[in-house]
């Protein structure tokens, strides 16, 4: 439709703002992930519904894999899976994400919608949970993860004592996260490149 949009995320607009090699392109769109496979197929882009229940759905175009996923809101989480509802909104989909460096939005002309300010975050060297660093990390327990892997690969700052008590009051809730997202994001942390700084300044 006329106001379906489509806009680069995450980790890829991360990348570009510190000047590193991209190796994956997410984008988020504003329709449905029906809508988003009737023009899939009308444009003939093959595609695979990866995880369509949470409003993913992977595109190939020569050969290579595009993430797109759905704007949504998560309604219900666990420390492990998430209950979603679609939506229109760009700053409810920004809000539910972990860190302000991974909410940063780019159209296909590179304005930047950034409601977060994680572009100055990332400038700074900052890693910064979006709301309650707490209640994000209940969400969805990788998240201690996936802070440690950023703080290693971004931080210019100590680690904040605050958020070190929340992980060491929360690191038990690893055990909820499925082998395989563990296994990922273990192997993200040890191809690194500042994967040795994990040893500089221990929890």
């Amino acid at each position: 439709s006329e106001n379906s949009e489509i806009r680069y995320v995450g980790g890829c607009i991360r990348k570009i703002l510190n000047n590193e090699a991209i190796d994956d392109i997410d984008f988020a769109v504003n329709l449905k992930p029906r809508e988003c496979i009737e023009a899939l197929n009308k444009s003939n882009i093959k595609f695979y519904e990866t995880g369509i229940d949470h409003g993913t759905i992977t595109a190939i175009v020569n050969n290579e894999k595009f993430e797109i996923t759905s704007l949504r809101k998560d309604i219900k989480t666990d420390g492990r899976h998430a209950e979603v509802v679609f939506s229109q909104d760009w700053h409810e989909d920004a809000s539910r994400r972990d860190f302000t460096i991974n909410s940063i939005y780019s159209d296909l002309e590179g304005n930047l919608y950034d409601p977060f300010e994680g572009k100055n975050d990332l400038q700074n060297g900052k890693i910064e949970f979006i709301g309650d660093a707490e209640t994000r990390i209940k969400e969805d327990y990788l998240r201690i993860l996936r802070y440690i892997r950023f703080f290693i690969n971004y931080s210019k700052q100590p680690h904040n004592d605050k958020i070190k008590k929340i992980i060491k009051q929360n690191i038990k809730g690893i055990l909820n996260v499925s082998s395989d997202r563990l296994l990922d994001e273990f192997n993200k942390i040890t191809k690194s490149p500042n994967f040795l700084k994990l040893f500089e300044d221990p929890f």
